[in-house]
């Protein structure tokens, strides 16, 4: 029971903050669903560093 409720905590632990990131980042919060998946981390870190985040103005207009 111990062990269930482990996995549990852990599970919240890592999917409740990436789910508000892809959300604030504009982009599908099941996105996050991802790290369950083997591989999933490396997976969501690239999609994060290399997608347009459309709730962000680029790099070149900011003055």
């Amino acid at each position: 029971m111990g062990l269930i409720i482990s996995v549990i905590v852990i599970a919240v632990l890592f999917l409740y903050p990436l789910w508000r990131i892809f959300a604030r980042a504009g982009l599908p919060a099941p996105l996050s669903l991802l790290v369950f998946l083997p591989l999933g981390q490396v997976i969501v870190a690239l999609i994060l560093a290399f997608a347009r985040w459309p709730n962000t103005t680029p790099l070149e207009s900011r003055q």
